[in-house]
């Protein structure tokens, strides 16, 4: 009889909890949202999105989202309408039982500006392309040129080489195609500039051009030479100002 009497009291016990959980999620479902806490991820100082950009993306259907149930939110709606933005990489939706949705974003990085006869955008660190935002733009080196699609990757690779090396990265400012596969190197003192020629083994092009800086090009100035040509992967070829080609 006693054990009979503690499954009842047990059954009854769970029950009541039943109930009273119930009655919590109906009575939080039917909360308003209480506030939207947006987190942009700025630790590469991209700014192209702010909380008041990634709200239009959420009420892009017409309904506020502060005047909505937040049972009645799709979490995973609102990350699918945020990830489809150009300018984010990863996004995350959350909400809570006291009314607050919670959105983490972090932003594609991009690492050049490409202006084209015709056209004009960014290639992010994946070698991906990015459109022009109105709200900010990026301190990234410009290339020049009739870039392709199949370029993106081998020009996002050169930038972020060039990006780790002190001396590249303060000379090197822009980035010139200048035929099919063919590159130049525009630096930022001095009236020559650098043809790099194809994108193919460009890190030991480039550790050849440092070993010129450091050898010639500090004895007898940035003005000596009008074009180095590092092209060929085993040599260095430096056109005078005063030399005809």
């Amino acid at each position: 009889m006693k054990t009979k009497l503690k499954i009842l009291k047990v059954f009854l016990g769970l029950v009541i909890l039943g109930v009273l959980v119930g009655f919590s999620v109906r009575k939080n479902a039917c909360r308003k949202v209480e506030s939207l806490k947006v987190i942009i991820e700025h630790q590469k100082n991209n700014y192209f999105l702010n909380d008041s950009i990634v709200k239009n993306i959420i009420e892009e259907d017409g309904q506020p989202i502060m005047d909505t149930p937040i049972g009645n939110l799709d979490v995973y709606e609102m990350e699918k309408k945020i990830n489809e933005s150009p300018y984010v990489d990863t996004a995350q939706v959350s909400k809570d039982i006291y009314g607050n949705i919670h959105v983490n974003i972090e932003q594609k990085e991009p690492i050049a500006r490409v202006n084209t006869a015709k056209d004009e955008f960014y290639i992010t660190t994946d070698g991906k392309r990015m459109p022009i935002s109105k709200v900010y733009s990026a301190p990234v080196i410009m290339v020049a040129g009739d870039v392709k699609e199949e370029d993106y990757v081998g020009l996002s690779d050169l930038i972020q080489y060039i990006n780790t090396d002190n001396l590249l990265k303060n000379h090197i400012i822009g980035i010139q195609k200048v035929g099919q596969r063919s590159y130049n190197l525009i630096v930022n003192k001095g009236n020559y500039y650098i043809e790099l020629g194809t994108l193919y083994n460009f890190e030991k092009k480039l550790k050849n051009l440092k070993l010129f800086y450091d050898q010639y090009l500090g004895n007898v100035g940035l003005d000596y030479y009008k074009k180095i040509s590092i092209k060929f992967i085993n040599q260095v070829v430096a056109t005078k100002t005063n030399e005809n080609e």
